[in-house]
């Protein structure tokens, strides 16, 4: 596509040079430009792309969108756009490029702190039961009818990337695209030109808060998906809301009046609203009363946490068309959602592997856990580094206070000093609770938990969940939290005088 068809709607720009250039592919890393590309140089918090405007033409850009003027001769292959928004304007020329992509499915968005991939995973799943193919962009990976395409460098990725990812499901007959939508894409315009038909909002807890400086400011994030939906061509435009949660009053009154919202929670009063809730080790039971009937609900997804997941799906699918014998068989057959409470099989005690990283979701997840043993539980957890400094005080708090023995270690420490995450964690704790202790590496703290477990204990691995990495200073490494807890199993097991005695215990 020429150049001059990219840039003809936007707006706030000045432009240079030939216009008539033929654009073949987008880039954000000079690295990666191809012959005929386009380079957007985003001032980042770590790098400038300014600075490699000169290796990007090397490569073969012929078109340079910037917040500079042209530093370079002009040339008769090269047109150039100076923009005080470079994030913005990806958003739109992205959209341009690869032909509206989010126009030819249908588009559910979920923001919200916690839950946003369980919700996937579970709307995904239904959906593939009731014979609807599609596609799913989060946190865990990116995938078309369950069949991994792309590991996922961010929960939602970067404008051109995303709309790239849209037409390709587009083109594979995807008929319904559910997608992650993370704060931070909200806030830099990865999902401005996206046309979605259905929105939900989990909860808002503390979280990101490095990068959205307060709780409002990030509030003002997660509402923006909603300014999305309502400003979208589709219709009808679909709101499910957990209206039990405090933020739920600002983000209905600004839906606006195009979008038909849904409520959900445990409140009667609910659209959506779930009662008679029975919480076993090994399943969930509760009933949900919507606006026609209603269903009983049967579920391996264990905790508090996931009847709201299941609530926001089954608002969601219901308000789409899907009957609710079909939501409830679907839901009762999904067995575990990756590095969400996921059960590694022990004998004696259990072991769950969790990804939660905020306070509040910790303190969900032990919540739930305590629900389902009177043993004690024994929690390893860490902080990842470089990140929000000010919920790693709480996640000690929470932690001692809830489990029995906790063990502090490493997360992704990635470049911040271990010791100074550790100090921040301790904060929450000294002086209120004895029952902690540190051990590093990761893997000999997960070692040390389920070597000390004891008959019906729970070990919780919280933090990294689903990933199969730690990010240290040196470098990204291959670690996963449920391979290390079965090779410590595998090992505790075949340890000398270790046979399992008539208790039970795993050994």
């Amino acid at each position: 596509m020429r150049a001059k068809y990219l840039v003809r709607n936007l707006e706030n720009i000045k432009t240079f040079g030939n216009a008539n250039v033929f654009i073949k592919d987008i880039s954000t890393d000079s690295r990666s430009v191809k012959s005929g590309g386009a380079f957007f140089a985003i001032r980042g918090s770590n790098t400038d792309g300014n600075k490699f405007i000169e290796q990007a033409i090397a490569r073969g850009a012929v078109m340079v969108v910037s917040e500079k003027a042209p530093t370079l001769p002009e040339r008769k292959n090269l047109f150039w756009v100076q923009t005080d928004d470079v994030l913005e304007k990806l958003s739109q020329v992205a959209n341009e490029f690869y032909r509206n992509p989010s126009e030819k499915l249908k588009v559910i968005g979920i923001t919200g702190t916690n839950g946003k991939t369980t919700l996937s995973y579970i709307l995904e799943r239904v959906l593939k039961r009731a014979g609807i193919k599609t596609g799913v962009i989060g946190t865990v990976n990116y995938r078309i009818n369950g069949r991994k395409i792309s590991a996922a460098a961010n929960t939602t990725p970067l404008a051109h990337s995303l709309q790239k990812l849209i037409r390709r499901m587009s083109r594979e007959k995807v008929k319904i695209l559910i997608m992650e939508v993370s704060s931070h894409s909200l806030a830099l315009h990865r999902v401005d030109n996206v046309q979605f038909d259905a929105a939900a909002f989990t909860n808002l807890k503390r979280d990101h808060l490095d990068f959205h400086k307060s709780k409002a400011e990030y509030l003002r994030a997660k509402i923006k998906l909603f300014h999305l939906l309502g400003a979208s061509i589709k219709e009808p435009k679909i709101a499910a809301i957990n209206s039990d949660d405090a933020a739920s009053v600002e983000i209905k009154a600004k839906c606006g009046k195009k979008i038909t919202i849904f409520s959900y929670g445990l409140n009667l009063e609910a659209d959506f609203a779930a009662s008679d809730i029975q919480i076993s080790p090994e399943k969930t039971l509760f009933t949900i009363r919507y606006p026609t009937g209603k269903i009983k609900i049967e579920s391996y997804l264990l905790g508090l946490h996931n009847v709201y997941n299941i609530l926001a799906a089954f608002a969601i699918l219901y308000a789409m068309g899907v009957k609710s014998r079909v939501i409830a068989r679907g839901i009762a057959g999904i067995k575990n959602i990756p590095g969400r409470l996921e059960k590694i099989a022990a004998q004696g005690f259990s072991i769950f592997v969790d990804y939660a990283h905020t306070d509040d979701a910790l303190k969900n997840v032990l919540e739930n856990l305590r629900r389902i043993t009177r043993k004690k539980i024994i929690t390893v957890f860490g902080c990842g580094g470089d990140r929000d400094r000010t919920k790693r005080g709480p996640m000690g708090h929470v932690a001692c206070s809830m489990s029995d023995t906790v063990i502090i270690t490493d997360d992704n420490p990635r470049t911040e000093d271990p010791k100074r995450i550790f100090s921040d964690i301790l904060k929450g704790i000294k002086g209120k609770f004895t029952n902690y202790r540190i051990i590093t590496p990761r893997e000999r703290a997960i070692y040390r938990a389920i070597k000390s477990a004891k008959q019906g204990d729970i070990v919780l691995i919280a933090g990294k969940g689903h990933e199969n990495y730690q990010i240290l200073k040196s470098g990204r490494i291959h670690f996963d939290d449920r391979e290390v807890a079965k090779k410590a199993l595998r090992q505790l097991n075949t340890a000398p005088g270790r046979a399992a005695n008539k208790k039970g215990r795993s050994k």
